[in-house]
């Protein structure tokens, strides 16, 4: 395929309309590894403009229906079929519930009808969900969010009722028109302005949704980063769930960017009334639960995406799914995670009826060959809302970089100007004149300082603060205040650090940086990809990430956040290098080829491709023999579209994959000689479990369900203490031993049955060489970290214990969480192992949330970690409802340093989850009724049951 690059617009500037409240997220953890919603019917306009049903046509814009094929080429039109696809009639009306129900039998059986209890459920159902919405609108949300429909406020009390309709089935069609709003009504595309706060679109969005919105063919767009990229996907997915009634799945990179979006999008959720629900850590369940009236987008991780997919699959649901977005879609080249992705993606393409895909990342090298992996039109645009001017500083000397110039060497940096410290005690702490530089944009403006590694960070914030003048204490000196007292409540102390850097502004990584409280913030570049705080100006106080030199992908990531549309007329970044390191900043960053993205599958002894090949075996997409594996492999994934960079051919590599794969008793050879997935395969592939840890995992198992000590939560607590942790954290003997003495006699007990008993504890102290695997005994380790976690320790408390930094702390929390919910779905592919299928459930739960029972429900908030749970329990919010109910006004009043803003994106999630738990009650009781025979006799429903149902409060969490 040629790339179609679609530049020939203006790009001309928005005009934004923002809020000025403070924009601040949820008070995070102090350390960076706290980054590691139908619309009822409308009266007086439809929400799809333009696109109202008719007979004979059909605007669901569906896909082509795929022939089983395992080549890339698509089927001709001659072999599409149409598909029957389940839409929603409204024609069932809250004045008279009986309107639209099944015909019944009008004999009354005991006193009940089938149909006058049809009509009970339906009532109460309505008039449920009525008296929900209406104590949840009474507060919390400001009434401007209410404001996108002609009809009145009121007409949200009694909305109209939707049942399933199978009988109006209409072919598909190959496109949808779309109107001035892209096939959204005005009421729709208004709710999308005001909560984005924003007046129109740039051209570029334009157009590039016109093209979009013209056929519907998979998308790959490409720009700089803070372009607005990720508008035009909500627009889409928006757009899929109001017109096309699909649902959505949103896939993103990290945990912290699913929490962002959730928050972000619950408002729009409310307006639009479609779900959202959260795939990340240990939240999410596979399958996702079948829905008969609202539409939903999945957020999820990457690995949360995969395990969807897989699901739905199975299952044959897929065609649930109209459309997939994939942020980031360059992380495709990037290890692991990348063959993660791109086995996601190759799923996709492969399954008979597919959703939509549209992609896109920051500037790409090869998009061409992404495109033809993806079979995806292009869309480019060099676009960036504000200007940005970018600098080299290099001892007092900063030279500015002429991008026009970029084929000359001699011309490309030119001097701008000299700058150093004032006095020479600044010059000596702070030879890099890192100061001077947030000096000239604070406190006025942002900065945002780029370190080399978490524990610089602290360190470079220290300097700086100590370095900035004694004026910069004055400013904002109430929210400094109120923000230190957030951070000492929700964490329990202080660090010292930060103790003397926020009176001048100065901090490392921590999210009250968007409030405009902090005027420096220090990070890693995690930052960058991890959460959209933009800045007037950017530092990168070094041109490596640790030990490895910064490529020209990560700079461009970091610059990008530079300049905030709608409050800069520019931006800026400076690099510091030294003199020595000027050539390689030139050549290999500066005026470096922008970088191209490479297939993982090949790479890491073809784990990725292992992975790929068990899916596709079992999943039956890629066949079930080495030549039509082969073939697939070439023409359905990146690395067929990149094979020539290969030394062995496709089948070779299928080859040895089958042969590693059948020796991990992953695979075998049927009766018919068919590849098959055997039960530990199956286990794998469900529980997304690394290949090469799948036998561990299964041994461990079986050795704990020989004398599996339940007294205590030790040992479900090792069994997923993730095997990929081990070595993070280095044992120290003296803790090891003091933390082993500790231990009740039933823990005891667990540590002896694992191999770790007191003559193992006598050698570690003395340095003996040790009969027990290291492993197991790093891997303990890790386990006590967590049981003190687990039984209230602060992560302060446990990271100064065991020596380690607090980031390993959280991190080892985090991955312990999911790394439970894999063992969970491994285990429940097992029939030996039924047991531990009812244990890790609950505890997968427990262990992520490391917190007393009342604080649960306040922590499915997202973003809501226990010391903000506990602030909001404190201030008397016990529950979801509490949150609910409540208005942004009360919700500042009553927590200390939380922004109007972040207390409506707060508000608006509890809804969206109480909304979510109704639906789902509702919902399961609809399903249940349809399951009795109408003509059955049925227990007379006297008339206390009947009063009791109907004043059912959802609102009663």
């Amino acid at each position: 395929m040629n790339a179609k690059n679609f530049t020939s617009f203006a790009t001309r500037k928005r005009i934004r309309e923002r809020d000025n409240s403070p924009d601040m997220f949820a008070v995070a953890d102090e350390d960076e590894d706290a980054i590691s919603s139908d619309k009822e019917a409308e009266k007086a306009e439809p929400i799809c403009s333009g696109n109202r049903k008719t007979p004979g046509k059909d605007i669901s814009n569906l896909r082509h229906q795929k022939t089983k094929s395992y080549s890339a080429t698509p089927p001709s039109t001659s072999d599409q079929s149409p598909k029957r696809k389940i839409v929603l009639s409204s024609s069932f009306q809250h004045e008279n519930n009986n309107q639209s129900l099944p015909p019944s039998d009008s004999k009354n059986l005991g006193g009940c009808s089938m149909s006058s209890l049809r009509s009970t459920l339906h009532t109460n159902h309505f008039g449920l969900n009525s008296r929900m919405k209406e104590a949840l609108s009474s507060g919390g949300m400001d009434s401007t969010i209410f404001q996108f429909s002609n009809h009145s406020p009121s007409s949200r009390e009694t909305p109209p009722v939707y049942t399933l309709n199978t009988s109006n089935v209409v072919p598909s069609q190959t496109s949808i028109h779309c109107g001035a709003n892209h096939g959204l009504s005005d009421s729709a595309w208004q709710a999308i302005l005001q909560t984005k706060g924003i007046k129109g679109l740039y051209g570029w969005q334009t157009q590039c949704l016109n093209k979009a919105t013209k056929t519907n063919q998979n998308l790959l767009y490409s720009l700089p980063t803070s372009g607005g990229k990720t508008l035009v996907a909500e627009i889409l997915m928006i757009r899929e769930l109001l017109c096309n009634q699909k649902h959505c799945l949103f896939v993103l990179p990290y945990v912290s960017i699913v929490q962002e979006k959730i928050r972000t999008l619950s408002t729009l959720a409310i307006a639009l009334n479609f779900a959202i629900e959260e795939y990340a850590g240990n939240r999410g369940t596979y399958p996702p639960r079948q829905r008969k009236s609202k539409r939903v987008i999945y957020i999820a991780t990457l690995e949360k995406a995969h395990g969807i997919i897989n699901s739905l699959l199975e299952l044959g649901r897929l065609q649930e799914i109209g459309l997939v977005v994939v942020d980031e879609i360059h992380i495709v080249g990037e290890g692991k995670r990348g063959a993660t992705l791109e086995t996601l993606l190759c799923k996709l393409l492969l399954a008979p009826i597919g959703p939509r895909l549209v992609a896109m990342s920051a500037t790409i090298g090869n998009i061409d060959e992404l495109s033809n992996f993806l079979k995806a039109e292009i869309y480019t645009e060099d676009f960036r809302p504000v200007q940005l001017r970018e600098f080299i500083k290099t001892g007092d000397q900063i030279l500015e970089i002429d991008k026009r110039q970029r084929g000359s060497q001699e011309n490309f940096m030119k001097h701008s100007r000299s700058v150093s410290a004032p006095c020479a005690t600044s010059r000596k702490n702070d030879p890099d004149g890192l100061s001077v530089l947030v000096s000239e944009v604070a406190p006025e403006h942002s900065c945002l300082v780029f370190c080399s590694t978490k524990k610089n960070c602290e360190s470079v914030a220290k300097l700086v603060s100590s370095n900035l003048p004694p004026t910069l204490q004055q400013w904002k000196t109430a929210e400094k205040l109120k923000l230190r007292k957030a951070l000492e409540q929700e964490s329990g102390r202080l660090c010292p650090i930060l103790k003397s850097t926020l009176p001048f502004g100065v901090a490392y990584h921590h999210s009250a940086f968007s409030s405009g409280t902090l005027c420096c913030l220090c990070c890693t570049s995690t930052l960058a990809a991890g959460v959209n705080l933009p800045a007037r100006r950017v530092i990168l106080r070094s041109p490596y990430i640790g030990n490895t030199r910064l490529t020209r992908a990560r700079y461009q990531q970091m610059i990008g956040r530079a300049g905030r549309a709608g409050f800069d007329t520019h931006g800026e970044s400076f690099l510091l290098a030294k003199s020595n390191e000027l050539t390689f900043v030139t050549n290999d960053i500066l005026m470096a080829p922008t970088n191209r993205v490479y297939s993982q599958l090949a790479e890491d002894d073809l784990r990725g491709l292992q992975q790929l090949l068990l899916s596709l075996i079992f999943l039956d997409l890629g066949g079930k023999d080495l030549k039509t594996l082969s073939e697939t492999l070439l023409h359905s994934t990146l690395l067929g579209q990149q094979s020539s960079r290969q030394t062995v051919t496709t089948t070779e590599l299928v080859e040895k994959s089958l042969k590693s794969m059948m020796e991990k008793n992953l695979i075998l050879y049927d009766k018919d000689e068919k590849l098959a997935v055997t039960k530990l395969g199956r286990a794998t592939l469900k529980g997304i479990v690394d290949l090469d840890r799948s036998k561990q995992l299964y041994n461990d198992l079986r050795l704990a369900q020989g004398g599996l000590v339940l007294m205590t939560k030790l040992h479900l607590m090792y069994l997923v203490t993730p095997y990929d942790m081990v070595g993070t954290v280095v044992p120290i003997a003296s803790t090891y031993f003091q933390a082993f003495n500790k231990l009740s006699a039933e823990e005891l007990g667990v540590a002896r049955m694992i191999g770790v008993n007191e003559t193992v504890m006598v050698k570690l102290m003395s340095n003996q060489q040790q009969k027990i695997e290291r492993s197991i005994l790093e891997r303990f380790y890790l386990t006590l970290m967590l049981n003190d976690l687990f039984k209230g320790e602060s992560v302060w408390n446990v990271s100064e214990l065991y020596g380690c930094t607090r980031g390993d702390v959280q991190n080892l929390l985090s991955n312990a969480a999911s790394f439970a919910s894999c063992v969970y779905h491994f285990v429940q592919e097992l029939d030996e192992f039924w047991a531990f299928s009812e244990l890790l459930l609950p505890f997968s739960r427990e262990l992520s949330m490391c917190c007393t029972s009342e604080l649960i429900p306040l922590m499915e908030l997202p973003s809501v970690a226990k010391g903000r749970a506990r602030m909001l329990f404190k201030a008397g919010f016990r529950t979801l409802t509490d949150v609910a109910k409540t208005d942004p006004d009360q919700l500042v009043a009553r927590v200390d340093h939380l922004p109007r803003r972040v207390a409506q994106q707060m508000i608006a999630a509890a809804k969206v989850l109480v909304y979510e738990k109704a639906d789902a009650l509702l919902e399961e009781a609809s399903s249940l009724l349809e399951l009795v025979p109408r003509r059955q006799p049925l227990v007379p429903l006297d008339e206390t049951f009947q009063t009791q149902a109907s004043n059912v409060s959802l609102l009663d969490d």
